[in-house]
């Protein structure tokens, strides 16, 4: 995070709660303004009510963000939804199922778009504070009343406030019925994920291109601002291993933590869990690339950075490392190696960065420095991350919030069909890039938020959630 962050975040409290929500690494002293506090009850069963909320009527965004000639974004939902952070179409895409960051899913239809439909409400499960809440959701391609969620838990004892032991958890949701406990399961004492600090807890969810593979994504559940090797505290079994902190995302605790996961037939008696790529700081999101036949699939991740970098990392293979906390962004010399964290390199003996070496470690697929813009678009129109007066690209923060494809169905012209998109919340841009190719150039600029989920929803258009208005909205081309 830039310099200007703290008098920023003093001045823009709602923003402010959404940059812990993606977690950037703030100054120590700096304002941290939070969500307010959910209502801890473990293990509740889930409720379902006969409930229906009635939303505006779809509006044209006022004024319009700057869109590519022909486009044009639209409010699709607003006015009956709280905090939302993430979307998942039904199978044939008349419906879309949309998560709040306090626990409830709606289920908004696509055709008759002012209601939203009640499908179950774990708000007496989810932790919600700061980065913590019901932050993934994906809808079975292969049974629409089968839906995935990923929230993090409260804390065994006492609030769901501040820094507490929390955990991570992946259930299923069938209509009307109870939840069900995937990862891990129901009473099970081995916990899958482990986060102590208010932020980089768990992420998303996206199904392979089989239909039946899951992947679930979580934070290293690190100190976001400092750094943190597992000295500062014992809550995950810090302390008494070392190193463990931010190098659990290295895999050296019984934690998921800084990892994605590729759950195998998940909710069967058959289901199985591999880790597919490590060293990510916080993956919030990530998104499978469309219609490829590739094994392993095709994941573009979007790693909130620390104090230099926003990544966009690409896993095309097992096993590979990403870095954190060793390694982060780019080279500036040479954009095809991985950059030293030179905070925690300081730390190569006896706390592990020195058995990392740089060839080991897979660069991004794509990086911005905070004190850059994006494109040289930006950079001539001083947008994307403007310039203030005695600020820089930097002024309102960097963090990469949302990514995802459009596929080859959609309507949009070639150059934006089948392509990748990824938003930063703060600087309130989308940018589109079409992989292999890794030069983006912006989409749009001026939101009136911030994205915080991008899918391909009906005719290929770009959805996207926009926590900061407690919208949903799309981009539509005639």
């Amino acid at each position: 995070m830039s310099r200007y962050m703290e008098k920023w975040l003093s001045q823009n409290r709602v923003i402010a709660a959404l940059a812990l929500l993606l977690t950037l690494s703030f100054l120590t002293n700096a304002a941290h303004a939070v969500f307010p506090e959910a209502a801890a009850v473990p293990n509740a069963a889930v409720v379902v009510a006969a409930q229906s909320v009635r939303c505006q009527a779809i509006s044209t965004t006022r004024p319009q963000p700057i869109l590519p000639k022909g486009f044009t974004e639209q409010i699709l939902y607003s006015g009956c939804l709280n905090q939302p952070t993430a979307i998942s179409f039904n199978g044939n895409k008349t419906m879309v199922f949309v998560a709040e960051k306090g626990g409830k899913v709606w289920n908004c239809d696509l055709l008759t778009p002012t209601t939203c439909t009640l499908f179950a409400d774990l708000g007496n499960e989810v932790c919600n504070d700061a980065d913590r809440g019901l932050l993934g959701l994906a809808v079975d391609p292969q049974n629409d009343g089968n839906v995935y969620v990923l929230y993090t838990t409260p804390p065994p004892t006492g609030a769901c406030s501040g820094n507490v032991l929390t955990r991570g958890q992946l259930s299923l949701l069938t209509g009307g019925q109870p939840e069900r406990k995937i990862l891990p399961l129901a009473g099970s004492t081995n916990q899958t994920w482990c986060f102590y600090y208010t932020s980089h807890s768990i992420g998303g969810l996206a199904f392979g291109n089989d239909n039946k593979s899951l992947y679930v994504s979580a934070g290293d559940g690190a100190s976001f601002d400092q750094v943190d090797y597992g000295q500062l505290d014992n809550a995950c079994g810090d302390g008494t291993n070392l190193p463990q902190g931010a190098f659990r995302s290295q895999g050296v605790s019984p934690y998921s933590d800084g990892l994605i996961l590729k759950i195998t037939d998940p909710g069967t008696t058959s289901q199985s869990a591999t880790v597919v790529a490590k060293g990510f700081r916080n993956p919030f999101r990530f998104a499978l690339m469309p219609g490829t036949t590739s094994t392993p699939d095709e994941l573009y991740v979007g790693n909130v950075g620390w104090e230099t970098w926003e990544a966009i990392d690409h896993i095309s293979g097992a096993g590979q490392n990403f870095g954190w906390p060793c390694f982060e962004g780019w080279t500036p010399s040479n954009n095809s190696l991985p950059a030293p964290q030179t905070a925690y390199q300081a730390l190569r003996t006896p706390y592990y960065c020195g058995s990392i070496s740089s060839e080991s470690v897979t660069a991004p697929f794509f990086a911005y420095a905070h004190q850059s813009y994006v494109t040289a678009e930006d950079s001539r129109g001083r947008s994307c991350g403007a310039k203030p007066s005695g600020g820089g690209p930097d002024q309102n923060g960097s963090v990469i919030s949302a990514i995802g494809f459009t596929d080859g169905a959609s309507t949009y012209p070639v150059p934006f069909k089948s392509a990748l998109y990824f938003g930063d919340l703060l600087r309130k841009c989308i940018w589109t890039m079409q992989p292999p190719n890794n030069t983006p150039q912006t989409f749009a600029k001026g939101l009136q938020g911030g994205p915080v989920d991008l899918k391909a929803g009906p005719n290929g258009d770009l959805f996207y959630v926009d926590l900061v208005t407690s919208t949903v909205r799309r981009i539509t081309h005639k």
